[in-house]
């Protein structure tokens, strides 16, 4: 059986209607990129707890990223996700809509080498191999959240 990823983007649109999504830069086997917070489904667990205890263990959030997510926690929804197939996993991004958002980066605990948020139209260039699955429709998919 494949093995399944969870992963939450965060995503803030700004009061100019832009949005822009929240990145970490990752450094694996010399390679250098851009990616999304997340990690394996472990047994017993649901996709978007997987996402949210990988989120604990890299990250340290402030209380406007939690309420954002508690937003969904406290309803028992999940947010709008995109699923996706890589070579080696069954991968779900959960979307977290964030607005306005005048507030300092997480501090990172382990994974990244930095966060940065990124204008969608804007992405770094050297983005995750897997962003290839999803590149297609994904700043329409983000975008719409906000529609």
């Amino acid at each position: 059986m494949m093995k399944r990823k969870a992963k939450i983007l965060f995503v803030e649109q700004q009061a100019s209607g832009e949005c822009r999504i929240l990145l970490g830069k990752r450094i694996s086997s010399g390679e250098t990129f851009w990616w999304i917070p997340g990690g394996s489904v472990e047994q017993g667990e649901s996709d978007f707890d997987a996402g949210l205890r990988e989120l604990d263990e890299e990250l340290i959030l402030s209380d406007t990223y939690l309420a954002a997510l508690n937003a969904f926690i406290k309803s028992d929804t999940n947010p709008s996700k995109i699923e996706y197939q890589s070579a080696n996993a069954d991968n779900i991004i959960f979307i977290v809509p964030m607005f306005h958002l005048e507030e300092e980066l997480p501090r990172i605990i382990d994974e990244f080498e930095e966060l940065q948020w990124f204008p969608l139209h804007a992405l770094p260039e050297n983005m995750s191999r897997e962003f290839q699955y999803i590149q297609e429709g994904f700043m329409e998919q983000v975008k719409s959240l906000f529609m």
